[in-house]
Order: C-alpha cells, then structure tokens, then sequence
C-alpha cells in the first residue's frame, strides 16, 4: 500500500483530558503505522513549548504547531513564523484595551496576562508551572516574541471590538463561548500540511488527519482522509470520512485499523 502521512491532534485525540495519559493501544498504533512504513505527525495547536513529554516520549516523525506556524520534522526545525514587531504591539495593545485574559505562545515559552480572570486560564498557568513549561508573566510595556495566542474573556467583555482589531490580519477560532485561539494569516493546521507535502514529496492523496474540536477543522478538511474521534465536538461528525470510537476507547487504534494502516 502507498506510504501514508498521518496528522495526530494532541488534547482529546492523542491525550485523554480526563486522565491526562495516552492510551496505550494508541502508542502501539503509532509505532505499528511507523514500521509499516507511514509518517507520523503531531499537528496541534500549541506551540512547541508546551508538548508535554507523554508526548514527545512517543517517536513522532516530526510536529506541526501553533496551526501551522512552526514544522520541525525529526530533530530539525523546517519553519518557524514570529509575529513582526507592529503586529505584536497591536495584539498587545487590545489585550490592554479589552481586559481579555491572554496567553501568548512562542517557541521558547507562554506568556500569560497579569492578574487573570478566569478559572480555566489559571487553571492552565498552573497545570503548565507544575509540569516546568517556561512560564512568564508580560506585562503591556514589554515585547515578547511570539507566534500565536489565545484568550478568554467575560460576559461583560466588548468581544466584538476585540475581534474586529484583528479581524484583518489574524484568524480567530472560536474554541468555546468564552474562549479564541487567535492565528496569524494565512496559517493553520492544513498550510503545515500541505508545507511538509511539498517538503517530503508526498501528495495530498497520501493524507490522513485525527481530531476532535473545532480548530481541527482546516486539518480534517484538508486531509484526504478525515477521522473523527468519538468524543469530538458534535459539529465535526458531518465533516469527516470516519467517525471513530472516544480517545478513552481505543478510538486511533480502531480508525488506524479501519484505513488499514496497521
């Protein structure tokens, strides 16, 4: 069979969220797929900073993250995209302006804003300082290098404002109701792809993606094959060529199964 490239999301489709593990019928499946030839990818939204060790302990092919906005395959970086200076002054302004909680995503750490408000993102600086992620604190006078961000806000926050600052130069994902991730055009997760396709000399033919949330959809869209996994959010089941069983339930075990990869 032609040698296929696989794209694994992390949270909710590689990662349990409720354990915070790997299932091991997952990590059997990779390396399964890797002896039989095909390319494994992490392709995540995160920044490279933040890939736990359970992950990175599993011997992925290479990583796209930040949507796009840096590709490493094997031990070499192949692409990075920082933000210009102008367009970092302009994100950090509006974070002022609009008193959205912020973290601010790079290759060599998270930046977060003073004094957060919401449970979830306190919940996240604490969860990523007990695992010993580089971790910061900006104020709005500094320049920090980064690549992407995301934000949460309140229901009293002007929003719309917020979003239409940005609008222009950054695609915003709207990940919850209280919750952007916010990417710089033109990336995503599927111009990572179709970067390490023409890199590697594959075609889009050769491809298949894993996830589970509505910032997957550039990737599964894009792939040639498309799995969701059981626990996904329930708008990416039409938009996909397989449903699979939850991560919790040996769902990539199952769907490498079913396209015959292992």
């Amino acid at each position: 069979m032609h040698k296929k490239m696989i794209f694994f999301d992390i949270d909710g489709t590689l990662l349990d969220e409720k354990t915070m593990t790997v299932p091991q019928s997952t990590i059997e499946a990779i390396k399964m797929a890797q002896k039989n030839g095909h390319l494994s990818f992490i392709n995540t939204g995160r920044p490279i900073s933040t890939i736990d060790s359970i992950i990175t302990d599993i011997p992925f092919d290479g990583y796209i993250c930040g949507c796009g906005t840096y590709i490493q395959y094997h031990q070499q970086v192949l692409f990075h995209n920082q933000l210009d200076i102008e367009f970092r002054k302009k994100v950090i302004h509006g974070i002022k302006q609009y008193q959205v909680d912020a973290m601010l995503e790079g290759k060599d750490g998270v930046y977060f804003s003073q004094d957060l408000k919401h449970p979830f993102i306190q919940k996240i600086k604490k969860r990523y300082q007990d695992i010993g992620f580089s971790v910061h604190t900006f104020s709005y006078h500094d320049d920090i290098t980064f690549d992407k961000f995301t934000v949460w806000y309140q229901s009293s926050t002007p929003i719309e404002a917020f979003k239409d600052l940005l609008k222009d130069d950054f695609q915003i994902i709207q990940r919850d109701v209280d919750f952007l991730e916010i990417v710089p055009k033109p990336f995503s997760k599927a111009t990572g792809i179709q970067y390490l396709i023409d890199q590697l000399g594959y075609s889009i033919e050769d491809t298949i993606s894993l996830g589970d949330s509505m910032n997957d959809l550039s990737m599964l869209s894009y792939t040639h094959e498309s799995i969701a996994m059981g626990n996904s959010h329930p708008d990416l089941f039409e938009k996909v060529s397989y449903i699979t069983t939850a991560v919790d339930q040996d769902g990539i075990y199952h769907a490498l199964k079913h396209f015959h990869i292992i």
